[in-house]
């Protein structure tokens, strides 16, 4: 008995003393020294593990560094604004999460060499940037080690726009080159405004890593940018393996799309150097009212490569050409998208299930582009070709509630109900007559008594 009480009281020791340590983790800004003069201070003092709780309404003038794991957010209660933050991992592993709060410059992610990895979560912040990407994930180029890049990045608002020499940022940006990348892009709202070259979110490798991306349910609107999303493979030095890139592109909505430098288009696949590889899946998309729809492109003559598919998107109402697939990408497959009201026509060999009936937008001029009952996309798509796991559509509905439909939104019609003749209610009466006869009485017939 009174061992048993020892390992009781020894239990519950070290559980007070794991409580107190978890109250502890948790500093407040502006607080209790190290954090009553700046956040940079604040960051310095915490250690690994420890979340710091933003606790001011107003604009912290700062742009801070962030070396260890951290979470960063809102107190209760209070709507912080911080002007940018950078995270670096070398030799170490650092894990970063900045949620809930208004950034007017930047967010960035970068991995050094030193071999630790980096692992950066952006969740629910809304960002307004300019010349530099609201959020980026990057790699140094300096020789040595690498770790792995890890970025999930979910349920931002995002305005990006150009700088005020002109120049240029993409919103989300994912880019190995000196390590590879494993990339969640979901559920983003993106305003696109004059980015020439640039665009919406990209998933970049080159040079020899490989990086993978899923990009799902995000929305990418504006004017006067090169691309909605780009997956892309820029190769490597001739003889040297180049790495591929492995992306699901599913589920968003592109417009407004209007540039015309380089490789544009509302969606961008791309192997355009020595040996690039690219597989990548391009499912259920709504891209309209732009200039170019899909544009996939390799340079095969330098060994590049795209293999995976285009199925069940919608490319609507483009000033220019729908859908561009460059010839000789036999594992590049396409079916089941519907094209409409585009001015040139596509460059490619249209797959099953083509359709070019109208998609009867919603309402295109007012931004919204769910589906009418009427539309030539309800209840026409290839089911399989959506990964069973993808469960949501882009508004965040069910995905599948008769057979899917194209686009990135699923109608809230099913299939219809068949409906009989007369005759074949007759007929039906008939033999369901037929049948009682054949079994005889339907009730029991009673037994006499005595």
């Amino acid at each position: 008995m009174d061992y048993l009480l020892l390992n009781l009281r020894a239990a519950l020791t070290f559980l007070i003393a794991a409580t107190l340590s978890a109250v502890a983790s948790a500093a407040t800004f502006p607080g209790p020294a190290p954090c009553d003069t700046t956040l940079q201070a604040c960051i310095d003092g915490a250690a690994a593990g420890d979340t710091i709780e933003l606790a001011i309404n107003t604009e912290i003038l700062e742009v801070v560094t962030v070396d260890k794991s951290l979470t960063i957010g809102p107190a209760a209660g209070f709507t912080p604004i911080l002007q940018g933050l950078f995270t670096i991992a070398t030799t170490t592993n650092v894990d970063v999460t900045v949620q809930g709060i208004t950034v007017t410059l930047l967010l960035e992610g970068r991995l050094g060499f030193g071999g630790g990895n980096l692992t950066f979560r952006v969740l629910n912040n809304d960002i307004n940037a300019s010349q530099r990407s609201a959020i980026a994930v990057g790699d140094g180029s300096a020789a040595g080690t690498y770790g792995t890049k890890t970025a999930i990045i979910t349920g931002n608002r995002i305005t990006q726009s150009a700088g005020a020499f002109g120049s240029c940022a993409t919103a989300i940006s994912i880019v190995g080159t000196s390590a590879g990348f494993d990339a969640t892009i979901t559920d983003n709202q993106i305003i696109a405004t004059d980015l020439s070259q640039c665009g919406g979110i990209e998933a970049v490798v080159g040079a020899g890593p490989s990086g993978t991306a899923l990009i799902d349910r995000n929305r990418i609107t504006g004017s006067n940018f090169d691309y909605g999303i780009e997956a892309r493979n820029f190769g490597a030095n001739p003889g040297d393996p180049a790495g591929l890139i492995t992306a699901q592109i599913s589920n968003n909505l592109v417009t407004g799309q209007n540039g015309n430098v380089g490789a544009p288009g509302s969606i961008v696949i791309s192997a355009d150097g020595n040996n690039a590889l690219a597989d990548v899946q391009v499912v259920n998309n709504t891209l309209a009212s732009g200039r170019t729809g899909i544009l996939v492109s390799a340079r095969t003559d330098l060994g590049a490569n795209i293999t995976g598919g285009l199925y069940n998107n919608i490319v609507a109402f483009m000033s220019s050409y729908g859908v561009g697939i460059d010839t000789g990408l036999s594992g590049f497959l396409n079916s089941h998208n519907l094209l409409f009201g585009n001015s040139a026509p596509s460059d490619f060999t249209p797959g099953p299930g083509t359709r070019t009936g109208n998609p009867a937008f919603v309402d295109a001029t007012g931004g919204n582009y769910a589906l009418l009952p009427s539309s030539d996309a309800v209840n026409v798509g290839l089911d399989s070709a959506l990964p069973a796991a993808f469960t949501l559509d882009l508004p965040g509905g069910p995905r599948r509630i008769a057979i899917i439909d194209i686009g990135a939104f699923e109608s809230s019609t099913a299939l219809p109900i068949p409906t009989l003749s007369n005759a074949m209610l007759w007929l039906l009466g008939a033999l369901l007559l037929l049948a009682a006869a054949a079994r005889g009485p339907m009730w029991p017939r009673r037994r006499s008594v005595g």
